[in-house]
Parts: structure tokens; sequence; C-alpha cells
């Protein structure tokens, strides 16, 4: 596949041609920059875009144009003049019947760096050396450029084909079949586990490894080598699919109700998970115990009265006792780093977290067999205590 990417703006727009297949070597055929004066007016500059986008149409013939998607900033001049040269290349690749694709910038740092918090410097690294080039590409927009060509080339088809999937399940699916914001795509994932990290595991499914974002209590039944069987739920953004895992259809379930509160997004749904069961979170709820609802990072006191309301009749009613929680399997670190990591997973800082293993580690000595979910919740009540 021949890929064009645009880093659209007025003064410099970079453009960058790219050949490649995933899996395969990529082949850099062209990068360069669309230069307008700036002291010119809009009405020329946009000519000048518009020519110079056309004449790589022309040379080079790709398959395909990858434009990076405008956010919007604080000067807004900028932004518009950064707009409307998107639409320029937007326009010329429309209008000789070339599909066109938006890529974000986080998701572009992300396919070609592994972050999608990379800088500009770390971009153009990784672009030189996945294109195999002596130098790097200069300025960033060019650079910039090639990276959005490598990205549609790696990620474009797959995230197309799971984005189209996606929509189908919704619009097929009746209302009921799923909750707002989680389509009931992925049911599950089994395999063995290929890793397992501070805040998710890589199960290998048909020799593809899918990374699965789970609570402490669930990475800690995982065992690098071993099969395991996670129930899933996978959340669409625009720039971003994501795959969440549980233990369980309840957890799960409890998952997505938790998702329906105004303000709730997956990171803190899964906290909440991460420091009481499904059936805990019931009681609190049926209780109106905002307290406990406070021992979760990132909601305080007023946020956990707004979510007591939201959730009511929503969660259930809690199944009799509350089940003693299953221990969690000594893993390849110790319980203590288990337990810093899990913390540093919730949002807490190195600092705090340090504190909090050193709360609770005369519990843990006293455990015969150490319970790191019991730990979790003891480290949180000490930091909530402190807050």
């Amino acid at each position: 596949m021949r890929v064009l990417g645009v880093d659209p703006g007025l003064t410099r727009c970079g453009v960058g041609v790219v050949d490649g297949t995933p899996g395969r070597p990529l082949t850099m055929v062209g990068v360069g920059v669309i230069r307008t004066p700036a002291e010119e007016e809009i009405g020329p500059r946009l000519l000048r875009v518009e020519q110079g986008i056309e004449a790589w149409l022309d040379e080079h013939r790709p398959e395909l144009v990858a434009v990076e998607r405008v956010f919007a900033q604080h000067n807004v001049r900028t932004v518009m003049g950064t707009a409307q040269a998107s639409a320029v290349a937007m326009l010329c690749a429309t209008r000789r019947g070339i599909p066109v694709t938006l890529h974000t910038p986080s998701e572009v740092k992300a396919a070609v760096t592994g972050s999608g918090r990379a800088d500009k410097a770390q971009v153009t690294a990784m672009v030189t050396r996945l294109l195999r080039l002596a130098e790097p590409p200069k300025p960033a927009d060019a650079a910039d450029a090639l990276a959005l060509a490598i990205c549609h080339i790696w990620r474009g088809a797959t995230t197309n084909r799971l984005a189209a999937a996606v929509a189908t399940a919704k619009q097929t699916a009746p209302p009921s079949a799923h909750h707002q914001g989680v389509p009931p795509m992925i049911a599950f994932v089994q395999g063995p586990v290929a890793a397992v990290t501070a805040g998710s595991a890589v199960v290998e499914v048909g020799g593809v490894g899918m990374l699965v974002k789970c609570t402490p209590r669930t990475l800690g039944t995982l065992r690098i080598g071993e099969p395991a069987r996670l129930t899933t739920a996978l959340i669409v953004k625009e720039d971003s699919l994501t795959l969440y895992g549980f233990a369980d259809e309840d957890e799960r379930a409890t998952f997505e109700v938790l998702l329906t509160a105004s303000g709730v997004a997956a990171t803190m749904a899964l906290g909440m998970l991460a420091v009481f069961t499904p059936d805990e979170l019931r009681r609190i709820v049926a209780q109106g115990d905002a307290k406990s609802l406070t021992a979760v990072p990132r909601i305080g006191p007023k946020l956990a009265q707004k979510l007591l309301l939201e959730y009511k009749d929503k969660l259930g009613a809690p199944s009799g006792a509350v089940p003693a929680q299953k221990p969690l399997a000594a893993g390849p670190a110790p319980w203590s780093e288990q337990l810093h990591a899990a913390l540093v997973g919730l949002g807490y800082a190195a600092r705090e977290a340090d504190e909090a293993v050193t709360a609770v580690t005369p519990e843990a000595e006293e455990q015969t067999t150490t319970d790191v979910g019991a730990l979790l919740k003891a480290a949180l009540r000490t930091l909530n205590r402190t807050r």
C-alpha cells in the first residue's frame, strides 16, 4: 500500500509518502514541505497548498491519503489556518476518488513510538529508524507526515474494520443488549497469558497478543504461560480501541453499569472495581455509604453522593453476605511491588504509594498467605485518611 501522509499547516504543510504493508519493512518514497509566505493573504496561500498537494498526488499516485485530525487550540488563528489546510488536502484527494483517513496526534504517536505522549524528537527518531533513513527528516512537519503514513499502514485498515464491525453491532443489537458506550463486540478472550504488568495483561488468542486492562485483583490470578479466560468489554473512542478484562460476567456487567453515570470514564469504573467487588458496590449503593466510595481515587464526597443517586436501582440488591476475597496468588514480584504498582496505576504518586505500603506491612506480615487484594483495600483506607 502507498500512503501519502499530510501534516496540515499554512506556513508549513508536511507531506510524506510511504510504501508498505503491516508486518513488513517500510520504504520512504518521498518527503517534503509545502511552504507559503506568512505575509500573503489566506486565499493565495490556500491555493499554493492545493497546488503543492496536487503535484504530490500526480507524482506519487498514492492509494490513500492520511491527514492529521485538527484539534482546538488556544490560538484561534493558528487552528483555523491548520483546519483550512486540512480541508484542502481532503478536497484534493476526494476529487480524485482517493480515500481519506484522519488520525489524531496521540494515535500517530502511539503507533510509531508506543506512547501517545511521545514528543516530536521521539517521533522523529522512530520514523528515522523505521524507514532506515541515513538522517532524520527535517523539519518536524516532514517527519510528522511520514509518521501519519506509517500509522495508517500499520493501524488504519484494522481500525477501520473494527470500527465498521462496532457500528454494525450498534445498529443490529437491541437496546437491552448492551450499555451505553460498551458494545458487545468481543465477549471474552481465552488463551495462554503472555505477559502481566501493573495494569494490564497480554493474552495470546490465535497467535495475536490481546492487551487487556484489568484490576489488580484479576491480574493476581493470572500466570504467565498458563491458560486464562477473561470476559471483556471493548471501549471504542475516536482515536482508540481499548479492551478491559474481568474475572467473571458479574464484574463486567457491573463495569458497564458504572459507565452509565455522567462523568465516569473507563479508568474510574475500573478503579471502583479495583477497590470493591461488585457485591460490595451494591451494598454501598443500597446503604447510601458515600464515605466508603471516597476510597476510590478521584472520587470526593460530592461526586460520591452524585454517583449514589445515579446508581440507585441500577446495580441491583446485594446478594447476602459479601464473599471473602479470593487471595491473589504470589506472582513473580513480591507483594510490596505488586501493591505499589497497583496504587500508582490507580493514580497515586510514588511517594504516597511508598507510604501506604509501609503502613500495611505489619498486616502483610501477619498473613499466612499474602492477600494483595485485602492489602490494597487497607492501603486505600490509609491514603483516604490522609486526604
